[in-house]
C-alpha cells in the first residue's frame, strides 16, 4: 500500500493506494484517529451494480470492525448529480439514524463521490466522509481535494462546498471490473496531470499507450503519481484562493460547457475534458505560448488513449460561449482559461471572446 497525505492548514488525511476493500473497516479504525471514536454507523452511497460486486465484502469488513452499515442508491449518470438526488440521500441518512459520529462512504466513481460528499458536508452541518473510489477517474482526481457538489441544468458543479474527506481508500483490484470505456474516461485526467505538472509522466504515457488504445502500464504507480500531484497542489492552495489550484482545471472550462449544453448525457466527463484540452491547446498555440509540435503531442496521446479530440456534432457557439462565462474562473466578467506553455507547465490567462470562439470552432467535427 502507498500512503499519501495532503498537508492542509486545518487537517490532513490519508490517501491509501493499493489497499484492499476487505480491510476497509480496519483502515477506518487505524486512520481516522482525529475523530472522537470510530464511527459506529456508515451509510454506503453507491449504485446497485457496484453493491453486487463489492457490497457483501465491504459490509463484512465494516461489521467486523463493529460499524453498522446500510446502503443508499441512486441511478448511474452525471444527469443524476443534482439536488433531487441530494434530497433523496438526506432521507436515507434520517432513515439510517446517522448522527455526527456516523460516516458516509462514497463507493463508486466521481458522480457518487461528488454527490455523497455534498450530502456529508451538509447533513447535520457535516459528518465524516470516506471515499472508496472504484473508477480510475475517481482514484486520480475526484476523490482527492475536497471539492464536493452537484450540477444545475444551467451550470456544472455550481452548487457545492470544500469538504475534505476523512479517508480515501483505493483498491486497484476494482479497476479489473471497470469497463474499457471507463478506463478511457479516467485516462483523460491522468494525461491532464502530465500536461500541467509532470513531463516525465507524459512521456511515460506516450510510450505505454499504444495506437489501439491498449494501456500497458502499472496502474499502481500511475494512480499514486497522480494522487501525489493533486495532493501537493491542494496542500498549497486548498480553496483556490492563491490561484495555483486552478491549474487542475486544464480542459475543464470548455469541457464543463460541453457537458452542460448536452444535458450531461452525451459525453462522459473524461471525453468532454479531452475535447476541452484540445481546444485549450489550440488557443495556446494561437497565443504562441507553446509550439505546434507540443500541441500535436497532446492531440496524439488523447487519440491514442481512445479519447475524442473533436465534438460528435456541432453545438451552438452562442450557447457554449454563454456557458463559458458561468465558469468559476471568470473574474470581473473576464474569461480565463488554463493554457499550456510546455508539456508539464500551464498558466491561467485571460482571453478575448473571439479567441474562445476560435477554440470552440477548432474542435468542431
Amino acid at each position: 500500500m502507498i500512503l499519501i497525505r495532503p498537508r492542509l492548514k486545518n487537517s490532513s488525511y490519508p490517501i491509501c493506494v493499493g489497499c484492499s476493500l476487505k480491510d476497509l473497516g480496519k483502515g477506518i479504525q487505524k486512520f481516522i484517529f482525529h475523530l472522537n471514536r470510530t464511527p459506529n454507523k456508515a451509510l454506503l452511497v453507491t449504485h446497485p451494480s457496484i453493491k453486487n460486486l463489492y457490497g457483501s465484502l465491504i459490509m463484512k469488513s465494516l461489521t467486523h470492525s463493529k460499524i453498522k452499515s446500510s446502503f443508499a442508491f441512486f441511478p448511474e449518470g452525471e444527469e443524476y448529480k443534482n439536488l433531487k438526488t441530494v434530497q433523496l440521500l438526506y432521507k436515507k441518512c434520517i432513515e439510517a439514524k446517522l448522527d455526527r459520529t456516523s460516516c458516509i462512504v462514497a463507493l463508486g466513481g466521481g458522480v457518487i463521490g461528488d454527490t455523497a460528499g455534498f450530502v456529508a458536508a451538509t447533513y447535520l452541518r457535516g459528518i465524516p466522509l470516506i471515499h472508496v473510489p472504484t473508477t480510475l477517474l475517481a482514484m486520480v482526481d475526484s476523490s482527492i481535494g475536497g471539492k464536493v457538489g452537484v450540477d444545475l441544468a444551467e451550470a456544472k458543479n455550481s452548487i457545492g462546498a470544500f469538504y475534505q474527506p476523512a479517508l480515501v481508500w483505493s483498491d486497484l483490484e476494482t479497476l479489473k471490473t471497470l469497463p474499457k470505456a471507463e478506463l478511457k474516461n479516467g485516462m483523460a485526467e491522468v494525461i491532464k496531470y502530465g500536461v500541467i505538472k509532470d513531463p516525465k509522466l507524459f512521456e511515460q504515457l506516450e510510450k505505454r499507450i499504444s495506437k489501439n488504445g491498449q494501456l500497458t502500464f502499472n496502474f499502481s504507480s500511475i494512480v499514486a503519481r497522480c494522487a501525489k500531484i493533486k495532493a501537493d497542489v491542494i496542500s498549497q492552495d486548498e480553496k483556490e484562493t492563491k490561484g495555483l489550484r486552478e491549474i487542475l482545471n486544464f480542459g475543464h472550462t470548455l469541457g464543463h460547457a460541453i457537458e452542460t449544453e448536452t444535458g450531461y448525457s452525451a459525453y462522459k466527463h473524461g471525453e468532454a475534458i479531452s475535447i476541452g484540452m484540445c481546444a485549450a491547446g489550440f488557443i495556446a498555440e494561437k497565443f504562441r505560448m507553446w509550439s505546434a509540435s507540443e500541441n500535436l503531442r497532446l492531440s496524439r496521446i488523447l487519440k491514442s488513449a481512445g479519447l475524442p479530440i473533436r465534438l460528435k456534432k456541432t453545438l451552438p457557439l452562442k450557447n457554449l460561449l454563454t456557458l463559458l462565462f458561468r465558469d468559476k474562473k471568470v473574474l470581473s466578467e473576464d474569461l480565463r482559461f488554463v493554457l499550456p506553455t510546455q508539456i508539464g507547465k500551464v498558466v491561467v490567462k485571460k482571453i478575448p471572446s473571439a479567441l474562445a470562439l476560435q477554440g470552440i470552432q477548432s474542435i468542431e467535427p
